[in-house]
């Protein structure tokens, strides 16, 4: 049957629509019909009722491969992008209000209450694309629209913006500051806090003077450990006009050390706002701070480090702390420089733990090395001069923690004997890689502390993760002990005796620093719980390694002569240190619980059954002073436990 064309007479009671294929950029955006603007000459219907500037651009389908925009309509993009931009955030507070807030004193009192004008996430809340600086991309990056919840929040944003605009904000906005002037955040004011809750400043536990020195304290002496704060820009004023939660849990963190009757108060306010951040969902960096720092001072009963430094891991990447970024900003200044360096060090750090975490536990990591890890062995140069020795400890802890991950998972997946042995032969090479690749990581990062001028406390920092770091790796080789076929035996004994000096040198060599190094700076009661771990871990491994050699005459050829005494001997002066950091700082508990830990075994090691009497008596006259010291250290630790 053939098509009727449709016809048209003169006579018709209605014209023919003429419509106009082309359409706005804004409801092009929203994919909606652009209706009253056929000629392209005045806006159309949805631009009028959203008060918005009508533009059409000609669109790029049936482009040439290859082609690219004009500058022009480059130009017109961008602008689209920064007025939808603009919008979004329009009602929110940007990072720079919340340092200088309206001068307002009325309006500032209505702003400060949660709950009212401004909902709980708006000081405290940024969307994943508000942590992240504009790097003057000409074009939008949609290469990973194939995941659907990116897919549907881009599409959202534009139906959001264009059908249902938000209402324009009533509080002004402050203008975007551009120098680094770091004198003026001495007007900074603290930041609003949630209704019936206090810091440690409002609470009256301490006064602005005291909080600065706190603040010096723990620059001086906890930030060495933990290397995630610049004293340049963590400021008390800068810090508390942030986050309240992190004023208040470096407040905690600098009482437990330097003003101990002020600890448990200030500590129970930072548990306080942590419940409120968690469950109101801040999201900023200040926030992924605060909750790694209350892992790392934490009380000896606190088992919660597994799931603070998850939380902090998910919301790093969630505010985009992980964005790579191949050369600065142009036109960065000094200030907005300082604060980028401060998010990207902050998920280093974050790395750092997370795989530190996983080498511990045996649990599997959540942050992957993406390209900024991949392109972390420069970060500490990319901040300007003078280098900063903490920035070279953080690229440096990056590349050792990969080395780690890497041959750990080719000694896991390798480990197996079932497959006739050739297991075994590979666990030699990854080993032998691995050492190889530790002994220029020390070659390098002692080079680069050289040229940040460093101090011997970080050299000695560097040297104890690194031993450490090998003791694990080569304990793979001591533990596999497993013989599988005999034509192997030889290859077995060689690998075997090569990994079994390694770890004893190493492990011996990890307490040798805790107790002399760090003893002789003062500095071991200040160390985090993973530098505890470490030295438990070590003389774990000396003790158990001497048992073995009770068992196998074999081994025990093989370990230098009076091991046993150098082994006890080294692992009572570590306790003698914790012991001493535990008299000189009664509130970090963890000290205290290290020492008679160690004491204790010591204690189990000589009382097991047989211990003396497998050893010559010569070793035993002169292990009866050290015998007799373990003794009165464990009366002593046992009457403090019951105090």
């Amino acid at each position: 049957m053939p098509s009727r064309q449709p016809t048209y007479s003169p006579h018709s009671s209605k014209a023919p629509v003429i419509r106009n294929p082309r359409a706005c950029t804004v409801c092009r955006a929203a994919k909606m019909k652009c209706v009253g603007a056929e000629d392209g000459q005045k806006p159309c219907q949805r631009c009028k009722r959203t008060n918005v500037e009508c533009i059409f651009e000609k669109h790029r389908r049936g482009r040439k491969p290859g082609s690219k925009l004009s500058e022009a309509s480059k130009m017109l993009r961008r602008l689209e992008k920064g007025l939808n931009t603009a919008k979004l955030k329009q009602a929110n507070e940007t990072s720079i209000s919340s340092v200088f807030p309206a001068v307002d004193s009325q309006s500032s009192q209505v702003e400060t209450q949660f709950g009212t004008m401004i909902r709980p996430m708006d000081q405290y809340s940024t969307s994943a694309s508000g942590n992240r600086p504009s790097d003057g991309d000409e074009e939008e990056d949609r290469s990973d629209e194939k995941f659907p919840a990116k897919l549907i929040r881009r599409e959202n944003s534009f139906f959001r913006t264009i059908l249902n605009p938000e209402p324009k904000s009533p509080y002004p906005m402050a203008p975007q500051t551009t120098r680094c002037d770091l004198d003026s955040l001495q007007l900074v004011r603290p930041a609003p806090l949630p209704a019936g809750f206090q810091d440690p400043i409002t609470a009256g536990l301490i006064s602005e003077d005291k909080a600065k020195m706190l603040f010096d304290a723990i620059f001086l002496r906890l930030n060495p450990f933990i290397n995630l704060f610049d004293p340049q820009l963590h400021s008390v004023n800068y810090v508390r006009s942030k986050c309240p939660l992190l004023f208040t849990t470096l407040i905690a963190a600098g009482c437990k050390f330097f003003e101990p009757s002020l600890y448990k108060e200030c500590l129970h306010l930072a548990h306080e706002l942590a419940v409120r951040a968690f469950a109101e969902g801040w999201k900023r960096v200040e926030v992924v701070q605060a909750f790694a720092c209350l892992t790392y001072w934490k009380e000896q009963d606190d088992n919660r480090t597994w799931m603070y430094i998850g939380y902090a891991c998910r919301m790093a990447v969630e505010i985009g702390l992980n964005r790579f970024l191949a050369k600065s900003p142009t036109n960065e200044s000094e200030f907005q420089l300082l604060e980028r360096r401060n998010r990207e060090r902050t998920y280093l750090v974050l790395f750092v733990h997370d795989r530190s975490l996983s080498m511990q536990t045996g649990r599997h990591w959540m942050l992957p090395e993406d390209d900024f890890i991949r392109h972390a062995d420069t970060w500490h140069e990319r901040g300007g001069t003078p280098i900063r020795c903490e920035d070279v400890i953080v690229a440096a802890f990056i590349q050792l923690r990969r080395i780690a991950a890497e041959t750990t998972d080719m000694l896991h997946t390798n480990r197996s004997l079932v497959d006739g042995g050739s297991g075994q032969i590979n666990i030699d090479m990854a080993l032998k890689n691995a050492n190889a690749k530790l002994s220029q990581w020390t070659t390098k990062w002692e080079h680069e502390m050289r040229r940040a001028n460093g101090e011997s406390f970080h050299f000695s920092f560097l040297n104890f993760f690194c031993l450490y770091s090998s003791l694990f790796l080569n304990s793979f080789g001591v533990q596999a002990d497993a013989a599988p076929a005999s034509s192997l035996l030889a290859v077995i004994v060689v690998f075997h005796l090569r990994a079994l000096s390694a770890c004893f040198e190493n492990a011996l060599s990890v307490l040798q620093i805790a107790s002399k190094d760090f003893r002789d700076l003062g500095v071991l009661r200040y160390g985090q719980e993973t530098t505890s771990v470490m030295t438990a871990y070590s003389a774990i491994f000396l003790l158990k390694l001497l048992r073995s050699s009770d068992a196998n005459p074999g081994l025990q050829s093989e370990l230098p002569e009076g091991a046993a005494r150098e082994i006890h001997a080294t692992i009572i002066r570590t306790a003698e240190a914790y012991n001493e950091a535990a008299h000189l700082s009664p509130n970090s508990s963890f000290a205290a619980y290290h020492a008679r830990f160690l004491w204790h075994l010591i204690h189990m090691h000589r009382s097991r059954p047989g211990a003396m009497k497998d050893r010559p008596h010569h070793e035993n006259s002169l292990d009866l002073s050290i015998q007799s010291m373990v003794s009165l250290y464990l009366r002593l630790a046992i009457a403090d436990s019951n105090c």
